[in-house]
């Protein structure tokens, strides 16, 4: 029998009408922080330049605000910054994330015992 350490998967996701912000979308946005532009954080996170604009643009709609300044090219080649706006609702985003990981970590942790889950192995062993 392998034994694997049971865990779980957690993804949040906000919703207006449509989605309008998770974990893909916070992290394009720390991206464009670290890298100065769309485009970057989009070669960053290997994606097409044209689908981290559509989720932007999509997530500017829910919120109803824009989340980056741009600056069209030019000679420095232009960029993009978030707005204040922007790195508020990350922040919140994050915090919230972290809180509800710790709590889901002491709810998992109570109802699935790695002892609880080793004597369910061990009885079904001890039946074949």
């Amino acid at each position: 029998m392998t034994e694997h350490k049971l865990r779980y998967g957690l993804s949040i996701k906000l919703y207006g009408e449509d989605k309008a912000f998770g974990p893909g979308i916070a992290e394009l946005l720390r991206n464009v922080e670290k890298q100065g532009s769309l485009q970057g954080a989009a070669q960053a996170m290997n994606m097409a330049y044209s689908k981290a604009w559509k989720i932007v643009k999509a997530a500017e709609a829910q919120w109803g605000l824009p989340l980056m300044d741009r600056e069209t090219g030019g000679r420095d080649g232009g960029g993009s910054t978030l707005t204040a706006e922007a790195r508020e609702i990350v922040e919140h985003y994050e915090a919230f994330m972290r809180e509800t990981r710790e709590s889901v970590d002491r709810l998992f942790a109570e109802h699935f015992p790695e002892e609880w889950v080793k004597g369910l192995q061990d009885r079904a062993q001890e039946r074949k």
